[in-house]
């Protein structure tokens, strides 16, 4: 499937509740659907996320606004393909770049749903993500980049603006993070970060520089990102 990578330079996220006729209408299919999944995966958990409704790019600021559902809800639309044209499965990512310009990505480890993918870091926005009735999107790609990788943002300098990847009913958002250190260094560090965890999200992390090391294993928004700022830097 074919992505579009925008760059913005803000995002303008707000809160605002909706119950989400899919997840109404089709509760009973969702939930055996999911216990299905979760008898081929017993790690899988049926928590609360944020998915985005009238996603809008104006003026260099990309708008909408999120409401709350459950993962099983998510995962069940986007492998039926019953997503709403107005809901997206809206997330941030961090495009970990190394002084020596590789980036950094990971391998999911295998007791995720997504086992053996490889990907940037990222993950759900939450409802605690929420202050008042906005989104505080940075604050989720802040607590995932943590929690994936060990890195915190006072080691690393975000660009500004983010890109965005319009993939089907996928949304990442992406921002590029500089880091001071090599690549190989930076693997390092955070691999010994995973070591420390009990039942890490990844389970190897590997480096990036060209067309050449880009994997079917990794996701069309993954690959549409990185060609597209390979494209950028020729």
């Amino acid at each position: 499937m074919a992505a579009l990578v925008q760059y913005v330079q803000d995002l303008k996220f707000s809160f605002r509740p909706w119950s989400w006729p899919f997840s109404e209408t089709r509760r009973r299919d969702i939930d055996e659907f999911f216990r299905r999944e979760c008898e081929k995966n017993p790690a899988l958990w049926n928590g609360r996320l944020l998915l985005l409704r009238d996603a809008n790019i104006q003026d260099g600021t990309m708008s909408g606004h999120f409401f709350e559902t459950d993962y099983a809800s998510m995962v069940a639309a986007l492998d039926w393909g019953a997503m709403e044209d107005s809901v997206k499965a809206c997330f941030p990512a961090a495009a970990l770049l190394a002084s020596d310009g590789g980036f950094v990505v990971g391998e999911m480890a295998e007791h995720t749903r997504n086992a053996r993918e490889i990907l940037l870091p990222c993950g759900s926005v939450e409802r605690s993500d929420v202050v008042g009735s906005r989104v505080d999107f940075f604050g989720t790609l802040r607590r995932e980049l943590r929690e994936e990788t060990g890195m915190t943002l006072d080691m690393l300098a975000p660009d500004s603006g983010w890109y965005v990847v319009t993939i089907g009913a996928r949304l990442p958002l992406i921002k590029i993070i500089r880091a001071n250190e090599v690549a190989n260094d930076l693997r390092k560090r955070i691999l010994a970060n995973l070591a420390a965890q009990s039942g890490p999200e990844f389970r190897e992390i590997l480096i990036v520089r060209g067309l050449s090391d880009l994997s079917e294993r990794m996701p069309a928004w993954v690959t549409s990102f990185l060609q597209h700022i390979w494209r950028e830097r020729t």
